[in-house]
């Protein structure tokens, strides 16, 4: 019996002893996390307050802000020509070469032309004999017209004896003394004479003033007839001598001599480089602020490398003018964007040997344009927070006495770009406000700030310098 309630009072105690120790254990815990708070707590309140951040302030601008947008494209010629072979026939000449300068009028090429020249020499032969025949009808030779005037008188004198004959057998028929047939034959005799004087005179008369009209029409069409056939040769002959039709640049070389060329067929590229064009495609957005007329800034790099002319690392700075707005797009392709050709008066040195052009063909511009002005709220492009949320600033709330400056922050939609500045729409921005510009990337919501007057902003960056 004893030993029984000796077992039962030891498994009551080691049921005990487990929940006592539980219970010690909580409490002790308990105590540590409480004492642990009161440290936590007075820590806390023993740290000294974060001072204000500093930061430098702008003045939001209410101003006019014109769009700008630039675009790039390639120098090119306005004028530009493929020279072609007026003729068949094998080169003979070339006597230029890819890169040189010649004026209008220089001979490119020259084609053989032996049996050309052989034919003009012929015709113009031809035409100087024709014109001698013209000349001959048209003015009498004078030993022809004194010619003809001596037959004249001849048979002047002869009709005069004829007729002093005939008078002399007509007395002798009226005594008796001459017959009938001697009275008839002088007749005849005189009647001949003066036929023969009528014809004279006609002969003289129309040696003395020339040829028919009909024979010298005749002769003066032949003739013209025959000089258009010698101009048509020059005319041919001309075709194998190429010439510059201007001023300009050899640029690709597409024969030498010896070569066949067709009537038609390349002899060279030639480009006139004194007005140049660049041709920009410009988005359908801002088409609509392009217009013809309208001066255009470029920047061309290698066009001029003089700091007094504008350059700055080699790159000019130009001025063109919209000569033309194709109003069509490559939309077929998926482009809405439009071709706008820009012209510049190019610079050409006369003092080199060839002429050397500032502007070339195929140099790529930077042209920037610039739209109608509309009034916006600006503030500095620092002063912008991008995140993937969006963009923000921050603006310095107004001050309170007693309180220390503190900021908000404004999510907003960005616009127009000028030089520095952006244009900004938000909600209660207005012009006048104040947004940071520096020191706005460790700003949080209506954190407190110490604006640095500009004085002092200049002695901290000096210093930090």
């Amino acid at each position: 019996m004893f030993l029984k309630n000796k077992a039962m009072r030891s498994d009551a105690m080691i049921r005990v002893i487990p929940v006592v120790l539980m219970f010690g254990l909580c409490v002790s815990g308990c105590g540590r996390d409480a004492s642990s708070a009161d440290q936590s707590a007075g820590a806390a309140a023993a740290a000294p307050a974060a001072p204000p951040a500093l930061v430098r302030v702008e003045v939001i601008r209410d101003e006019p802000v014109a769009p700008e947008f630039r675009a790039t494209g390639n120098v090119r010629p306005r004028h530009y020509s493929i020279v072609a072979s007026g003729a068949d026939g094998v080169v003979a000449e070339f006597p230029v070469e890819a890169g040189e300068f010649v004026a209008a009028g220089t001979l490119l090429s020259q084609l053989r032309m032996e049996s050309t020249e052989l034919e003009l020499q012929e015709q113009e032969a031809l035409t100087a004999a024709r014109a001698a025949e013209l000349a001959e009808l048209q003015t009498p030779r004078k030993e022809d017209v004194e010619e003809a005037q001596a037959r004249v008188q001849a048979l002047q004198v002869t009709l005069s004896n004829a007729e002093r004959r005939l008078e002399e057998l007509r007395a002798l028929s009226r005594r008796g003394a001459a017959t009938q047939s001697e009275l008839r034959d002088g007749e005849d005799a005189f009647e001949s004479a003066q036929q023969n004087l009528v014809a004279a005179r006609a002969a003289y008369q129309r040696t003395a003033t020339g040829a028919r009209a009909e024979q010298k029409l005749q002769a003066q069409s032949m003739l013209e007839s025959q000089q258009k056939h010698v101009e048509f040769l020059r005319a041919e002959r001309e075709k194998r001598l190429t010439k510059a039709p201007f001023d300009g640049f050899v640029v690709e070389e597409h024969t030498y001599v010896g070569q066949w060329l067709s009537k038609g067929a390349p002899v060279l590229t030639l480009a006139r480089l004194d007005e140049v064009e660049v041709e920009v495609q410009i988005d359908q957005q801002y088409i609509d602020q392009v217009a013809a007329g309208r001066e255009v800034s470029l920047r061309v790099s290698g066009s001029g490398v003089s700091a007094a002319e504008g350059a700055v690392s080699g790159v000019r700075e130009w001025t063109g003018r919209v000569a033309a707005v194709v109003p069509r797009s490559n939309w077929q392709q998926g482009s809405r964007s439009f071709p706008v050709i820009i012209r510049i008066r190019n610079e050409i040195d006369q003092s080199t040997s060839p002429p050397t052009p500032a502007l070339r063909e195929g140099m790529m511009a930077e042209a920037a344009f610039r739209g109608v002005s509309v009034k916006a709220l600006l503030v500095p492009k620092d002063s912008v927070v991008r995140t993937s949320r969006g963009a923000f600033v921050f603006v310095v709330n107004p001050a309170e006495e007693g309180k220390p400056l503190s900021v908000r922050q404004v999510m907003v939609s960005l616009g127009l770009g000028s030089d520095l500045w952006i244009q900004v729409q938000g909600e209660s921005l207005a012009a006048g406000q104040q947004v940071v510009t520096e020191g706005a990337e460790r700003l949080r919501a209506f954190q407190t700030v110490t604006v640095m007057p500009p004085a002092a902003a200049n002695a901290v960056e000096a210093g930090g310098k």
